[in-house]
């Protein structure tokens, strides 16, 4: 029986939405074992090592890597790799932006097919690709009015679409590793998240009512590197990558773990983060974290 039967390799589009020339374009990696044994391959911190894509257009015309992707590629360092073991049912799950990993010249219908390395592609003849493909519909660019037009349409949809404790910190940790504070505030119960921070609190708890909500826009720059409101830089908090591996739900409160892997130089380490969220009518919300180191 071929090793790899058991291993069901899939790619998605991480977030349905109409693409432009140029946009981010996510695409999410799903590696299941339906066997009854553990298997186990091998990951990079860099994923160009362990993931790829095929893509080319209804023509039959290759797109080609992107010169940083190759740039990358050809980097003359050391691979960090971590070996993934996935018992029977258990998934594995990356995100790729192949926007920029491929140099998009043009609008129009793409295929795409996933490639994976179980030991890095580095070692040759241990591929994977996968047996469905993407189809991507790559519209021209458009101005700035209307990114700020679909922009808005996005932030109505988050404000109003109902969220599961998990989705709600994936969405925050995403907008979070983008920048887009916006979208990171829209999810917070900042009223208790601002007990999470001392100097914050002590000028939070000491203010007036009517001061209140100054000390939170004060915090709300803090986190934007605006400010030095705390003695450490709301950039620390910042990962690389994150796998929620947990959620738990008690009535109105819960509980999401998740492994967050933070690169200082060329130092990995990873940390388990425990969000709580409390339910308000009928929208989660975060209200604080705590975080243990994972030893290495």
């Amino acid at each position: 029986m071929d090793k790899y039967s058991s291993i069901e390799v899939s790619i998605r589009f991480y977030d349905k939405q109409i693409y432009y020339l140029g946009d981010p374009i996510i695409v999410e990696f799903q590696i299941v074992n339906n066997g009854r044994d553990p298997y186990l391959f091998i990951t990079s911190f860099k994923k160009i090592f362990t993931f790829d894509f095929d893509i080319s257009s209804m023509t039959k015309k290759k797109v080609m890597h992107s010169n940083s992707y190759m740039i990358e590629r050809r980097k003359y360092e050391p691979i960090f790799n971590d070996e993934i073991i996935l018992k029977r049912n258990e998934v594995y799950g990356v995100r790729i932006n192949i926007g920029e990993w491929f140099d998009f010249k043009e609008s129009g219908e793409f295929v795409i097919k996933g490639i994976l390395y179980p030991n890095l592609i580095t070692e040759s003849g241990n591929v994977i690709v996968t047996e469905k493909e993407l189809y991507l519909n790559l519209n021209p660019p458009y101005t700035e009015i209307v990114r700020e037009q679909q922009r808005e349409k996005e932030i109505l949809r988050l404000k109003t679409e109902k969220f599961p404790p998990y989705k709600v910190v994936e969405l925050m940790l995403n907008a979070l590793m983008a920048g887009d504070f916006e979208k990171y505030f829209l999810h917070i119960n900042f009223e208790k998240f601002i007990h999470q921070f001392n100097n914050a609190e002590r000028k939070y708890v000491g203010a007036k009512d009517i001061d209140k909500p100054s000390v939170i826009e004060e915090l709300k720059n803090y986190i934007k590197a605006e400010n030095t409101l705390e003695s450490v830089p709301y950039s620390d908090t910042v990962p690389v990558d994150f796998e929620i591996v947990k959620t738990v739900i008690e009535k109105t409160d819960a509980q999401v773990t998740v492994i967050e892997t933070f690169k200082y130089i060329n130092l990995i380490e990873k940390k388990k983060y425990t969000y709580y969220l409390h339910l308000y009518a009928d929208k989660w919300l975060f209200e604080q974290y705590d975080v243990v180191n994972i030893a290495r």
